[in-house]
């Protein structure tokens, strides 16, 4: 049977990115507790002290975590566990684009930092909370891939490689909790403006020899639908998939992409 769509205990990690707020502004004004989790204690209290302005009577538990340890996941656990008796919904956000570059001169380092943050934080998230869910009551995870999970793309192998295993994954879980009524899904996003995928625009652009809006351009010529979207496009999917009116809906991948890629 699914739960109320208010009233939920929601988890979000990567709260301070632009998916991450967007998330927490949209689980908040629906009225469901939110627990903010983040690297960055700073601007996530900036980030609560935002939604706590707008929304005044708001539940929200501000959680400094690094995804791709094993102890800062369980004591964010810990704290959760504090706070409330269950988790109904999983939304993990938390990721990061690597520097790019060739795979002969992409540095062992850099390859772990992507792979620790982009999949093992959502192993090891998903390790820790999945037995805070309660079965079959509609609880459910929603995981971001991205379209560079579908294929690979020259100067990001590291990236396209941990959010394949994203998508796969995610499959693995829902496959693992149907038989408990837990859902898991993943969104695969486009070119989305953020920081995040301004910031890779910028570091391609250095590797190409180009200027950034050079590089912009030709990204963004790519997308059928001739931008890159707001944040809000993912949320919404997220919001959806985390939904009774998703109840049939698990291991899933969702493309929200303005038409990139077609699959």
């Amino acid at each position: 049977m699914e739960t109320s769509t208010t009233g939920r205990t929601v988890v979000i990690t990567g709260a301070s990115g632009g998916m991450g707020r967007e998330a927490a502004h949209r689980y908040a004004g629906l009225g469901d507790r939110v627990a903010l989790l983040d690297v960055d204690g700073g601007v996530l209290a900036s980030v609560a002290e935002a939604l706590h302005a707008e929304f005044p009577d708001a539940d929200l538990l501000e959680v400094v975590c690094d995804v791709a340890s094993p102890e800062s996941v369980d004591a964010a656990r810990e704290a959760v566990d504090a706070w409330s008796d269950r988790v109904d919904v999983l939304v993990l956000i938390a990721g990061v684009v690597q520097k790019a570059g060739p795979i002969t001169e992409l540095p062992i380092e850099e390859w772990d930092r992507t792979q620790n943050i982009n999949l093992r934080g959502v192993f090891l998230m998903a390790r820790a909370f999945i037995p805070a869910m309660p079965s079959h009551a509609g609880a459910s995870i929603v995981t971001i891939g991205s379209w560079y999970g579908r294929s690979g793309h020259a100067l990001f192998s590291a990236y396209c490689a941990s959010k394949a295993g994203v998508i796969n994954l995610t499959q693995t879980i829902a496959g693992e909790l149907a038989e408990k009524g837990i859902r898991a899904n993943v969104v695969c996003p486009g070119n989305i403006d953020t920081q995040m995928h301004r910031k890779a625009l910028e570091d391609e652009a250095a590797s190409r020899g180009i200027t950034f809006d050079e590089m912009k351009a030709i990204e963004w010529a790519k997308i059928p639908l001739g931008i890159a979207g707001p944040a809000s496009t993912i949320i919404d999917a997220v919001e959806f998939l985390s939904s009774a009116k998703a109840s049939y809906v698990t291991g899933a991948s969702i493309d929200v992409n303005g038409g990139v890629l077609f699959h």
